[in-house]
């Protein structure tokens, strides 16, 4: 089959001609459909998040069409769509007993330890799949995988509650979802910030209800003026950088959560006493999401209350998938998520 693989960090995929993975008596053979390129793919390609080994297929949003289960498989059959919950877990250590499988004593991640979804085909353990409904295209099915299940997870880690004010920094393949999300969750306003404009009127269609361009006026003092001084109840970061993050923490309001999701490169600086503990600030880290939330995501898309469909900027095909890390990493179009089609 054919595959995009990374053999060397720094360098562009190759496109390699490799063999069929094997089916084992609890494994499902996916026909990929569609896989999403996320900005930490670019990580694991530039280096800034380690690899579990070179050469390697990446990939980690994946969907498509069940092509072969293994004879012990249950519940899954030929012809199934699937999407693929990237985390393999061994499901007997106290972290997966507790449905924490994210921690997993034997965690590999699909597309960063092992081989993932920029191929034709990827096999995985049946547990590792769930069904998707009949309506839902496989471009969009397959973001299900990552950018709007860690984007429920950072909510539901941040504890959302009915009437909060919610801040999403960074209108992108996660921020994108987080609003939506955020709404669906019966927040009492969703503030968006970002510094393109083309994000931010896309940040309103999905129901943000005051837009920041962080380019031309600060944040802090717009939600200083917007909520009386009283700040933010939660405040979600979906970018990453040090100087912003630093930022987000001034928004914060007495009482309040900050979620920090976006993967950076340079530390933090803050004062232990104004930023946290003068307000009994949480600070609150995101690692991934869990299989039991993409199943709740997958009923939430299926019921018609999100949609997804204006996420998918850019599509490109296997042969293409360089093109489409650069229309990410140069930020061509302004994208939200490239995806890989068949």
């Amino acid at each position: 089959m054919k595959a995009a693989r990374l053999h060397q960090i720094g360098e562009k995929l190759k496109i390699d001609s490799v063999e069929m993975p094997e089916v084992g008596s609890n494994v499902v053979l996916v026909d990929i459909k569609a896989s999403g390129i996320c900005h930490s793919d670019l990580n694991y390609r530039d280096g800034v998040s380690p690899v579990g080994k070179l050469p390697l297929i990446l990939g980690h949003e994946i969907a498509g069409l069940v092509s072969k289960a293994g004879e012990r498989v249950k519940g899954i059959e030929e012809g199934d769509r699937v999407c693929v919950h990237y985390i393999r877990s061994c499901g007997n250590c106290s972290y997966c007993r507790a449905g924490r499988e994210n921690f997993c004593e034997e965690y590999q991640m699909i597309g960063k330890d092992v081989d993932g979804g920029f191929a034709e085909y990827i096999a995985v353990p049946a547990s590792n799949v769930l069904k998707l409904p009949s309506a839902l295209p496989f471009e969009q099915a397959c973001i299900l995988g990552c950018a709007v299940s860690t984007s429920y997870h950072a909510l539901k880690r941040g504890r959302i509650r009915a009437g909060d004010t919610v801040v999403v920094y960074g209108v992108g393949g996660l921020g994108a979802q987080a609003i939506q999300l955020a709404k669906i969750f019966s927040a009492g306003k969703v503030v968006a910030v970002d510094t393109s404009e083309e994000k931010l009127k896309l940040a309103r269609k999905l129901g943000a209800d005051e837009l920041v361009n962080a380019a031309v006026e600060d944040p802090v003092q717009r939600m200083e003026s917007m909520t009386e001084g009283k700040l933010a109840d939660l405040v979600l970061d979906f970018v990453g950088a040090a100087q912003v993050v630093e930022q987000e923490i001034r928004c914060v309001g007495k009482g309040g959560r900050m979620v920090l999701v976006g993967i950076g490169q340079h530390d933090i600086r803050i004062s232990p006493y104004k930023s946290i503990i003068g307000k009994e600030m949480e600070l609150i880290g995101v690692n991934d999401h869990l299989r039991s939330e993409l199943a709740q995501l997958i009923d939430i898309v299926g019921s018609g209350m999100m949609d997804l469909s204006t996420s998918i900027t850019h599509r490109v095909h296997l042969d293409e998938v360089n093109t489409g890390f650069r229309i990410l990493e140069e930020r061509i179009g302004n994208p939200i998520r490239v995806v890989v089609v068949k």
